[in-house]
């Protein structure tokens, strides 16, 4: 009992050291398989490095042989060096880096098509047709959503846009900007949550979990989305729209559907159409990598520039990071008809300079 209350400890210590979700579930599910490994268990309170680090190399040999390529151990490694840490015994993980396979490229992979992108808002909700509009129209990743709050989009009412703060009071906040018309969808969304009786607050998520309609209690309770929830039902959409061939996986099989790779990742895959739109518009390199959240380059006074200068960036690929033609269409005809008043301001300036010099 004792021996399980002290391991019990040190995982909660492990766990409790990373400060990202996302890598605490993965970091604890890879030790939990280090766990599993025979010998594994004889080494955790051994204080002896070299014994220990032979024996974590021993288990990425084993890695290697069931098929696991140079990410997947590479995350064990730094699981097992990371819970080690928490009892400050402190491994050589660039020794045992050494015995991990060739970093290959498992597959090559490209950005949404606007056709793709199209079909999948035309079977999604309004909440996911939102959310599909973020990550199209910010490059936002996909974990930055369920951290969003009302209080993190500002409204910039002469474009009808929306600035956003991504990660906000964190060493990775950032701001960016979406296209007007994915905060046309936001709008809507927020319009019906309202309608149902969600009192909404500054404090309030932008996107919810979501909620049944008849019950009053869950509609004013709101609850952050879960990151794997949004997963799941991109893949459900990329199905109904058949621009993703459903998986029919074999019984006994470990793999879940989110694991299976395909040409297009199904949330990154908007990273990828919001950084080579803005490329195709003209966007300047580093302005791109700011509105992207480049960790490299937020903190780097070199490159640091104002919201009005980004803006002004991203207002390059409004029409490319626009999905509906209808909408590139009235942008274009909103285009022209700023152009021709401009002209004819300057017509009329010109006729009356020639009548003040005739």
């Amino acid at each position: 009992m004792l021996e399980k209350a002290a391991k019990k400890i040190n995982l909660d210590l492990f766990e409790q050291s990373i400060r990202s979700k996302y890598t605490g579930k993965v970091y604890t599910t890879c030790l939990k398989k280090y766990f599993e490994f025979p010998s594994s268990r004889k080494f955790l309170e051994c204080k002896d490095l070299r014994k220990v680090e032979d024996n974590v190399i021993q288990y990425v040999i084993s890695l290697k042989k069931q098929g696991k390529g140079f990410s997947a151990i590479h995350n064990y490694v730094s699981a097992i060096c990371k819970y080690y840490r928490t009892k400050r015994v402190y491994l050589n993980a660039k020794h045992m880096n050494e015995y991990l396979p060739e970093f290959k490229k498992s597959k090559k992979d490209r950005p949404y098509t606007y056709e793709e992108i199209h079909r999948l808002l035309d079977v999604a909700d309004e909440r996911m047709r939102t959310i599909i509009l973020l990550l199209a129209s910010t490059g936002m990743r996909i974990g930055a959503i369920p951290g969003l709050r009302l209080r993190n989009i500002e409204k910039v009412s002469e474009l009808d846009i929306y600035k956003i703060i991504v990660y906000e009071n964190t060493n990775e906040e950032y701001s960016t900007f979406c296209t007007p018309e994915c905060a046309k969808a936001i709008n809507e969304y927020l319009k019906m949550r309202e309608q149902y009786g969600e009192k909404l607050t500054q404090s309030s998520f932008l996107i919810r979990e979501q909620f049944d309609v008849r019950d009053p209690f869950k509609i004013s309770r709101c609850k952050e989305v879960k990151s794997n929830t949004i997963t799941t039902k991109l893949i459900d959409l990329a199905e109904r729209s058949l621009i993703r061939q459903k998986e029919v996986l074999v019984e006994g099989s470990n793999k879940k559907r989110a694991e299976i790779r395909k040409d297009v990742p199904i949330a990154h895959g908007f990273r990828k159409f919001f950084t080579n739109k803005l490329y195709e518009a003209g966007v300047k390199a580093e302005a791109r990598w700011l509105l992207e959240g480049r960790v490299l380059l937020r903190n780097d006074p070199h490159y640091v520039r104002q919201d009005e200068n980004l803006l002004e960036e991203y207002q390059k690929g409004f029409d490319n990071l626009t999905i509906d033609p209808a909408n590139r269409l009235q942008r274009t005809i909103q285009t022209l008809k700023v152009d021709k008043s401009r002209i004819d301001m300057l017509e009329a300036k010109i006729q009356k300079l020639e009548r003040k010099h005739r």
